[in-house]
């Protein structure tokens, strides 16, 4: 039993995905370059025309200027995408709007999957950690990615589907408490039961604590190899990267 959460058993270990499994940092930058080039490859060399990567940074500043606008906690919209992408597209000749920029960003978000790659020693702690433990994904966003990126990764034998849960399909996104509640009910827990990984300590770690789970923060700069802390009653243990995750749990 981990010493770390002793004195309570832990059944099953619920994973966020994205820049926890998966490293997805780069993937949207790569692939908004690559669907934008095959849009406006044709008209680069024009003079006055931005490249495909000057109009990633436009449409990158565009949005970090419109999230301080928008209300806290509110879900970025469609017309908030359509604003940026018609803000760094405006010296082409293309007509953006809410129909364009859907289409837009579904060929980006499909492109993501040929830049996604895992964290190093991913597989090799998951192995070990499913012969111990149940294992589960709570990630926000699309079902669809989700599955898609299970398989491309090889990582869907970790996972069964009766133990997938994303905020697109299953309820609210994290932090919200109804994400973790669906999981545990849907897994057949309590929360005393279950640990929560992830990477971002507002929507991973204070969204699970609040719902009665411990957590591990993987948190690459922290100073210390591992450290712990409590959120109230949970436990809250800190590492620097998946792999030391056997030696926690």
């Amino acid at each position: 039993m981990s010493p770390f959460f002793f004195p309570a058993p832990k059944k099953i270990i619920f994973f966020d995905m994205n820049n926890t499994l998966v490293d997805r940092r780069q993937c949207f930058d790569s692939a908004f370059a690559e669907v934008l080039g095959e849009y406006t490859g044709r008209w680069e060399q024009d003079a006055g025309l931005l490249t495909a990567d000057d109009a990633l940074q436009i449409y990158k500043q565009e949005w970090q200027k419109l999230r301080k606008l928008r209300p806290r906690n509110q879900r970025p919209s469609e017309e908030m995408r359509t604003a940026c992408l018609e803000k760094a597209l405006e010296t082409y000749p293309l007509p953006v709007n809410e129909a364009f920029a859907r289409i837009f960003f579904e060929q980006v978000e499909e492109t993501e999957g040929s830049y996604v790659r895992l964290f190093p020693g991913v597989e090799e702690t998951l192995a070990a950690l499913g012969e111990r433990y149940q294992l589960a994904i709570i990630s926000n966003g699309s079902r669809k990615r989700l599955e898609r990126d299970l398989t491309r990764l090889r990582l869907s034998s970790f996972f069964p589907e009766n133990r997938r849960f994303s905020s697109v399909q299953n309820g609210p996104r994290k932090p919200h408490p109804g994400l973790y509640r669906t999981a545990l009910k849907e897994t057949g827990i309590n929360p005393s039961q279950g640990v929560m990984v992830g990477n971002s300590w507002k929507n991973d770690i204070i969204g699970s604590t609040r719902c009665g789970l411990d957590a591990v923060w993987i948190y690459p700069p922290h100073l210390k190899k591992l450290s712990q802390r409590r959120i109230g009653r949970q436990k809250v243990v800190i590492i620097r990267s998946v792999k030391q995750l056997v030696q926690v749990l």
